[in-house]
């Protein structure tokens, strides 16, 4: 278990540059045949043990925090959420994009002491919005 606060944005990065270096090396020996995806997960299992023996990081901390860097990492929003969210939090806003994150940064913005729940349901309104906007009359398949 981890002691102590991570960034998650310099830790992520350096988990993705591994990572990426793994593959190229792996792809610079294959050659021009390239890398199947049988050795894809083969590379995937040896970073993820590479990162648990010198890191310490379960598979599942390490994905996340891949997922959390590269979705970021150029997000106009990266140096707000890095402020306001934690890892945690910042992994329930990865499937958003940017134009939709608007409000979310600034009810935390407003509200620092919002909890997981709370942004869970805010984030569950929001996707029930949109499923209200796609049920419109407009957007159902004819009936017969």
């Amino acid at each position: 278990m981890l002691k102590g606060t991570v960034n998650v944005f310099e830790v992520g990065q350096r988990l993705h540059i591994v990572k990426q270096d793994m593959i190229k090396r792996r792809a610079a020996a294959a050659g021009a045949e390239g890398v199947s995806v049988v050795e894809e997960r083969k590379i995937a299992s040896a970073f993820y043990k590479l990162v648990q023996t010198e890191m310490g990081f379960s598979q599942a901390t390490t994905a996340q925090y891949v997922r959390v860097y590269k979705r970021f990492a150029d997000s106009k929003h990266r140096s707000q959420v890095e402020a306001l969210f934690t890892a945690g939090d910042l992994a329930l806003l990865v499937p958003f994009p940017d134009d939709e994150l608007d409000n979310v940064v600034s009810a935390k913005e407003a509200n620092p002491g919002m909890t997981r729940n709370q942004l869970k349901q805010r984030l569950g309104a929001r996707k029930a919005g949109e499923l209200v906007l796609d049920c419109r009359p407009e957007h159902s398949p004819p009936r017969p």
